[in-house]
Formats: C-alpha cells, structure tokens, sequence
C-alpha cells in the first residue's frame, strides 16, 4: 500500500436498488471480486454478518448489503469501470440511487480518469447532476448523483471524515504486519466505536486497512502513511441523528491521528439544516451545504492553525514528473 506517489484520497460510489430487486448479496463472492478487479483492486478479506458482507480491498473495502453497495477505493482505480460492472447484473431501470463522490487528489495526473469523465460516463446511463462541495483548487469533494425520486430511509446517514498531514502518527503505520496491526490497536483503532466485530489488515512496507462491523452498521478506516501526502479516511454509516453523535465521533477519529487539516462530509435524509461542528484546535476554512434529492449534504474544511516556522521539506532529485 505504501508505494511512491501513491493516491490516499478516495473515490467511492453507492448504489441503491429499487424493492423486488433480486438480493445483491446473492450473487456471491465471485461476481463481486469481478467488481473490485474491474476497478483495479483486489479483494484481501471477507467477513459476512446478518446484515452485510464486509470486504476489504487492496485498495480500501466494499460493503454488499441485499438492496446496496458501498465501494470505496483509493489508489489508481477506475471506478466508473466498476459500476459498469455491476450494472452487467443490476438493470438500469433496477437503480434507484447512485452516487459517486472524488475527492481532490494529491497526484491527480496520475489517475486514470478524471471526474468529469466519470461523470459523463455514468450519467449516459444513469441521467443525474454533478456538484462541487469546496473550491476548486484546494480541499473538496466532486459528487455526481442520480435524480430521480428516491425516498432514503431515515436512518441512511453517512459520515466520513478525510485527514490530510498525519505527520505525528504516520510513523506508528510503517514496519512489519505484526508491529503495525499492534500499533493500530494500542491507538484505539479497533475501539472506535466499541462493540463492532474487526477485520483489520497492515499492509508492507507500511499501510492499515480495517473494517468494523456491528448489527448493520460499519466504520472502516484507511491510512496511508506516505512521507508526502499522508492520509488517513474514516467512515460510517453510524445512525447520526441523535445530538452530539457526529461531534464526538469527528472529535475521537481526529484526537487519534492530529491531521494538519481535515474534510467532514455527511448525508442525513430529511430537513435537518447544515452541519454545525466545531473541533478543538482546529479553524474551519470552508462550510458548504445543499440537498441532494432527499438528503441533507454537508462539506466542512478544517485546518490547524500555524503557531511557529516550520522547515522547508527536502525533496529528492530526480523529481518524479
């Protein structure tokens, strides 16, 4: 996981299907590692539940439940690819939601694909909207989604929280398996949100992967501890709509790694207003908020404000182009 120039931030796309669809979890392990190989990834791990099947990915996790999925992947991936993918088993006309969410780069000629060609690309078959949550050219996230009528559970809420600069901790994630899955666990990684069922992975020669699993909620966490452009992301789909859930878990996932700056972004169905969340020792820089057919969508950007000098970063020649 731990490669030159190697992409933390994430794409990710979920898919909802229209009742009287035949269960997606049904079609079995084979047709969803077709997915993630389509998208350039591999499946490492499977851990089925009641409720889901959880997989974690050479590039990040996969989430199957009977009516959704939830894809997200890091690295070089293609993931208009994989939803092409699944549309060769889930009819158009069986889609009921679709998003895709790209988050800024830090490499982004590197990629093979833009988002607007994404975009266009999912958009021939499945008509929606594009947005831009952030400026352009520092953090945000580029969403792409259906329109036509869905009406989301109110329970579908969604929290990521997407850390830039984990300069203090990236260390703890390099070095052997054993010495980092330690780490992790001595950080509080697999206590998060106590009660959840781990599937943790370390990557050589540094990386950590983990998904958490509890009834038919998730969290899964992602660290790429590059010497530039370390990262770390965190999701959720944890019930958000009680006071105070988001603000402690935003605060207990950036208490852990101490980001120099960090993205919030939820969906929480219903008229609820935009996020408000304040993290200790940290300035928000940008604040966008809208609605996403039924949902609530919001993007907060969060950074840590300079006290003193810092030394210029050495870097090594030749530089990669």
């Amino acid at each position: 996981m731990s490669t030159p120039r190697f992409e933390g931030p994430e794409k990710k796309v979920e898919l909802v299907v229209v009742p009287g669809t035949p269960p997606l979890r049904a079609q079995g392990r084979a047709v969803w590692e077709g997915v993630v190989e389509a998208a350039g990834a591999q499946v490492l791990s499977l851990r089925e539940t009641p409720s889901f099947d959880a997989y974690l990915l050479s590039e990040s996790s996969l989430f199957v439940y009977d009516n959704r999925f939830t894809l997200i992947t890091c690295g070089q991936t293609r993931m208009a690819d994989a939803v092409e993918a699944a549309l060769g088993f889930i009819p158009p006309e069986a889609v009921a939601f679709l998003a895709l969410e790209r988050k800024n780069e830090h490499f982004p000629r590197d990629q093979p694909t833009t988002f607007e060609e994404d975009a266009a690309r999912l958009n021939a078959v499945l008509p929606g909207a594009a947005l831009r949550f952030g400026d352009e050219h520092s953090h945000c996230i580029q969403l792409f989604h259906t329109t036509r009528p869905y009406a989301p559970d109110p329970a579908d809420t969604t929290l990521e929280v997407l850390m830039h600069g984990i300069v203090s901790t990236g260390s703890a994630f390099l070095g052997s398996a054993e010495e980092v899955c330690a780490r992790a666990k001595e950080l509080g990684l697999h206590e998060l949100m106590p009660g959840h069922e781990v599937d943790p992975y370390a990557f050589t020669p540094g990386g950590f992967s983990l998904n958490a699993m509890r009834g038919n909620r998730y969290y899964t966490l992602h660290v790429t501890p590059e010497e530039v452009g370390s990262y770390v992301s965190f999701e959720t789909n944890a019930d958000l709509r009680e006071p105070g859930v988001t603000q402690a878990l935003v605060e207990r996932v950036v208490k852990v790694f101490q980001p120099e700056s960090f993205d919030v972004f939820t969906f929480v169905p219903g008229e609820a207003g935009p996020l408000d969340l304040d993290c200790p020792g940290y300035r928000l820089r940008k604040h966008a908020s809208g609605r996403v057919g039924e949902f609530r969508v919001s993007f907060l950007y969060f950074f840590a404000p300079c006290d003193e000098p810092v030394a210029p970063f050495p870097l090594r020649l030749p530089l990669p182009v």
